[in-house]
């Protein structure tokens, strides 16, 4: 979860721990991190920061602050989100984020992506990132999987490179549910966009088809900022190892440019497009509001109980 582990009122402290990590003497890098910034902090934790203007801590003076190593990890995390908003990556940003990490004592997978992007080698970012967000957990699971990825390369991560009946059985089940089933609305939205259905040729894998429930539970769309949106709302809610770098991954693809994504290749500087890093943050607050840890259920064991019913149990608000 998101800024699961800090309270309102330590809002300025871990925002000054921010701007002494990551804004240089000279001023931020891009206007977009303390914008996007304050909107995170608005919508998360209900405080206004002017980014521009709070002092900054010094590490020193950060790790007597924030003992928990939980906590701790939650900043190195903003650090990293902070990091992800520019490219190429400053020197400065790189090394002062290596001493805080190391600083604190936190060894974090977000920072595996952080060094991969920092020295911009995009292949290796791409491979660590499916590898350790939690769609890449799932993939690993599959006995096969290593083999699958050998033969058939990136593709391996998120789609089913060879047929699985037994899976597109599994999807093709869904279209006999009820309307108004949270298994019909996802059968729907995969014909409304004439996708594969997974364990098809060419269809969703396994876990990539997992995050398309998420798609229907928040109702976000499948262009670029939706996809962002949804890895915020998933990563809001969850505290599956890898569900954090899941946004941060979206943030360095999708704003950055920093890698490519195996699905929608490189597109940068969406997210700071005008309305998007609203809707983003709000995606984030969304997912922190939930009930339930939307990556940590298999969602064929409810896919006959109604949309509407679910969303109202777990706490999932416009």
């Amino acid at each position: 979860m998101f800024l699961a582990h800090t309270s309102a009122n330590q809002a300025d402290q871990l925002a000054a721990a921010v701007v002494g990590a990551m804004r240089p003497p000279s001023g931020w890098c891009s206007q977009f991190q303390p914008h996007f910034l304050s909107l995170i902090f608005r919508e998360l934790l209900e405080v206004e920061i002017d980014f521009q203007r709070i002092p900054g801590l010094s590490v020193a003076e950060a790790s007597v602050i924030f003992p928990d190593p939980l906590q701790r990890r939650e900043l190195i995390e903003l650090l990293v989100l902070t990091e992800m908003m520019v490219n190429p990556i400053p020197v400065e940003l790189e090394r002062s984020l290596e001493h805080w990490a190391n600083a604190l004592n936190v060894h974090d997978r977000s920072l595996v992506l952080a060094r991969d992007v920092a020295i911009q080698a995009r292949a290796q970012a791409q491979s660590d990132f499916y590898r350790l967000f939690w769609m890449g957990e799932e993939d690993l699971q599959k006995a096969n999987f290593e083999l699958l990825l050998e033969k058939h390369g990136t593709q391996a991560w998120t789609f089913t490179v060879e047929e699985d009946p037994e899976l597109a059985a599994q999807w093709r089940s869904l279209a006999q549910l009820p309307g108004g089933t949270l298994g019909a609305a996802v059968w729907q939205h995969y014909q409304s966009h004439s996708f594969t259905t997974p364990g098809e040729l060419g269809g969703a894998n396994a876990a990539l088809a997992h995050h398309d429930w998420l798609h229907v539970l928040g109702g976000y769309k499948v262009d670029v900022i939706g996809e962002v949106e949804n890895a915020a709302f998933g990563a809001g809610s969850s505290s599956v190892p890898g569900s954090t770098l899941w946004f941060l991954g979206a943030m360095a693809m999708f704003e950055g440019g920093l890698f490519d994504s195996v699905v929608a290749g490189c597109q940068p500087h969406q997210i700071s497009a005008a309305g998007s890093p609203e809707r983003v943050a709000h995606a984030l607050r969304r997912g922190t509001q939930c009930k339930q840890d939307l990556l940590a259920i298999d969602y064929f064991s409810v896919a006959d109980q109604p949309l509407v019913d679910l969303q109202e149990a777990w706490g999932i608000k416009d």
